[in-house]
């Protein structure tokens, strides 16, 4: 994905969250911007111009591929420049608060000019110890400078689209516990079941309990495998004679499928245990119902309509 792609993308996931009322720029601590300490500039042939942050008392190393040319301008004695070998400076500023100063360095050859703004930056803001300044042309040299420009303004869009991330998994499963909590206060009742089923392939399926949960209920069942080979179980579904009724389901087992349009995997020699949504539970109260579970394309399929029934 391209800088610019990526720059509409997050800022169009970040106004979607903030009409949800999920990001609320200004408000809290404001993020922590992450550790930085190295950086490579791409220096066009004509030269360039580039801006390097540093912390108060840490030395910064501006490093060329060749030998420097011995003159070095400085525009600021708040800043210690030392060479660095013949192809290299080293910069420190004395004290934080000291105004951004520039420096203008060569190489030899002329084939790298630079002229570097130095800019003291609070220690919690990132910060350079090491820049690299490489050759390029002037097509890789202005795509690269386009590429900084977008992270730059990335950087906090992303950590406040990740904060509003954050806010919405709490959100979501405060909701989640408010909504259970209301619906053990409007019904909470175990129905005893007893009903089995099986299929040729001698896979069997027990239902024992059934559980009415506020507006909806749920069947807990479990797949004993006696076959010589896993049961996959794609489908499970609760029917009111022609009718479906059931939510989603879920299957708790050791077993593994990389599919993930399976719903879950009982090895072979074992069990697994499952649970099925009946959703409206109050309009199937006290009808037989029918319980279907199968596998990929329909295989295996076991129907369990005798004494299933929610009272």
């Amino acid at each position: 994905m391209s800088a610019r792609l990526r720059f509409m993308t997050t800022c169009t996931s970040l106004l979607v969250l903030c009409m949800l009322g999920l990001a609320r720029a200004g408000t809290g601590d404001p993020p922590t911007p992450p550790a930085k300490s190295e950086a490579e500039f791409l220096v066009a042939p004509q030269g360039g111009a580039f801006e390097v942050p540093v912390h108060a008392g840490a030395v910064c190393i501006l490093s060329f591929p060749e030998k420097l040319a011995p003159l070095a301008l400085a525009s600021s004695p708040d800043f210690e420049v030392k060479a660095w070998g013949d192809d290299g400076v080293a910069v420190r500023a004395h004290h934080d608060k000291v105004a951004a100063a520039t420096l203008a360095l060569a190489t030899a050859t002329k084939q790298i000019k630079v002229n570097v703004t130095l800019r003291v930056v609070p220690k919690t803001a990132a910060a350079l110890t090491m820049v690299r300044f490489k050759p390029a042309s002037a097509e890789e040299a202005f795509d690269a400078q386009v590429e900084a420009a977008v992270n730059a303004r990335l950087a906090p869009i992303e950590a406040e689209l990740a904060k509003a991330r954050s806010n919405l998994d709490e959100q979501v499963r405060s909701l989640a516990d408010g909504l259970i909590a209301e619906r053990l206060l409007t019904r909470n009742e175990i129905v005893r079941i007893e009903a089995h089923e099986r299929n040729d392939d001698h896979v069997i399926v027990h239902v024992r309990r059934g559980q009415l949960l506020g507006d909806d209920g749920y069947l807990v069942f479990e797949i004993e495998n006696r076959s010589g080979a896993a049961f996959r179980l794609a489908s499970v579904r609760v029917l009111d004679g022609k009718r479906e009724v059931s939510g989603p389901a879920r299957l708790v087992s050791s077993a593994i499928d990389r599919d993930a349009s399976m719903i879950g995997v009982v090895a072979a020699g074992s069990t697994a245990r499952g649970i099925v949504v009946v959703r409206s539970v109050s309009r199937v109260l006290g009808k037989p119902l029918a319980l279907e579970l199968a596998g990929p394309k329909g295989e295996g399929k076991i129907r369990l309509d005798r004494g299933l029934v929610l009272r």
